[in-house]
């Protein structure tokens, strides 16, 4: 009679069939575990996001004070802003001078795209009179708008040279509104020339996964110029407040702990953020101890199915050859006390939010169950105690 136990399954086994049935309630046990402890690895990851994007708004929230509250500093801190600001200007002068080539390919790239674009096209002009007409109609809509686009990019040009971006400063204000409104309309002019050449690529499929590839193509660099037109603004319209806020956030992310400020407000940012990069060490340590426990739960799994195997076989033979006697077998103690660790192990496991809250406890906890009774030495020997059994009662009992 094999021995269960309504909470922790078969407990033992004296046969090849009980010592099966003792196998398949082991790798039950983990696949328990492994239930409990993905659903924690999910809720301890989610929470190391949420730990990493507390630190980003943390620090954004540390350098506004500080930047706003730079005359009422510490010295240690208007030192340290003061020492950082050369290198910094150099800096994001080189970035400025980046920003406008990479800008400037990337409206070279966009051109080439619509040129690219209109050559494939051609071939179907006469495709549909109809459609023709209606983007002929489009385009000249569209080169009306590129043409004003181009005459408020040149005024623009024309204001921003030398001193311009600080004597013509509102001007350059109203034109960048008018370049982003007259930018939005060419937009909807190129998607509905889209539509327009989706229903002649509706004809021909081919043009049809051109026309979408290059429509692709030609967003990607728009977004792009969109994004580092952004940052080319804001190191234009506050080049050194730019410098001094990421002198200010490069210090803070290089501190792992912070003397006073002088500011009491930066000091209470600062305890946040603080506390911010302990909550993320705490799910770090979290996600590496319970992706270990995992890895090692499933392996075992996968070796534990193995040794079932290899008992099923025995006992196939058995039942083919009645000439064998039915093998009796002796749990050996040291087999039984290893797989205990499923039962002890399961406690600490099944309350989500407890972990997900300590996620630090759960991975010390983590580390010494591995150390102490999961070692890669005490499985080894797990395997060999159980394999024995099977090996010295073959040789015992059917010579």
């Amino acid at each position: 009679m094999s021995k269960r136990s309504e909470a922790t399954g078969v407990e033992s086994f004296h046969d090849l069939a009980t010592m099966i049935e003792y196998f398949q309630s082991q790798e039950a046990k983990i696949d328990r575990l492994v239930q409990e402890i993905d659903e924690i690895n999910q809720g301890v990851t989610t929470a190391l996001v949420e730990a990493q994007d507390g630190i980003e708004n943390a620090l954004s929230a540390a350098v506004l004070t500080a930047d706003e509250q730079r005359d009422a500093l510490a010295p240690w801190l208007k030192q340290a802003l003061e020492a950082g600001l050369p290198a910094m200007r150099d800096t994001k002068g080189s970035r400025r001078v980046e920003l406008e080539k990479t800008i400037s390919d990337l409206y070279t790239q966009r051109t080439e795209i619509e040129k690219q674009e209109q050559r494939e096209l051609d071939a179907l002009a006469q495709a549909n009179p109809a459609l023709n007409a209606r983007e002929e109609e489009l385009k000249q809509q569209r080169a009306q708008t590129e043409a004003s686009i181009a005459q408020v990019e040149s005024e623009l040009g024309q204001a921003g040279a030398g001193l311009g971006w600080l004597t013509s400063f509102g001007r350059i204000r109203r034109l960048r509104r008018e370049h982003q409104l007259r930018a939005t309309a060419l937009y909807g002019i190129r998607e509905r020339l889209s539509e327009v050449r989706s229903t002649w690529a509706g004809q021909e499929g081919k043009a049809k996964e051109l026309q979408d590839r290059l429509q692709q193509a030609w967003r990607l660099r728009t977004m792009d110029i969109a994004k580092l037109t952004q940052e080319m603004d804001s190191l234009t319209d506050d080049f050194e407040g730019v410098c001094r806020r990421q002198v200010i956030e490069d210090l803070f992310r290089k501190q792992e702990s912070f003397e006073p400020s002088g500011v009491a407000a930066l000091d209470q940012d600062l305890k946040v953020l603080t506390e911010w990069r302990q909550r993320s060490a705490d799910c770090e340590s979290g996600v590496v101890a319970v992706s270990e426990i995992l890895g090692l739960l499933k392996g075992m799994k996968e070796g534990l199915g193995r040794m079932r195997s290899s008992i099923e076989s025995v006992k196939q033979e058995q039942d083919m050859h009645s000439e064998l006697s039915d093998l009796k077998l002796k749990a050996p103690e040291a087999l039984l006390q290893f797989h205990q660790i499923w039962d002890a192990l399961l406690p600490t496991v099944v309350d989500e939010k407890q972990s997900v809250a300590h996620p630090k406890e759960l991975a010390d906890i983590i580390h010494q169950v591995i150390g102490a009774r999961l070692s890669d030495k005490a499985i080894e020997a797990m395997f060999n105690v159980a394999g024995n059994v099977l090996t010295e009662a073959t040789k015992e009992q059917w010579g």
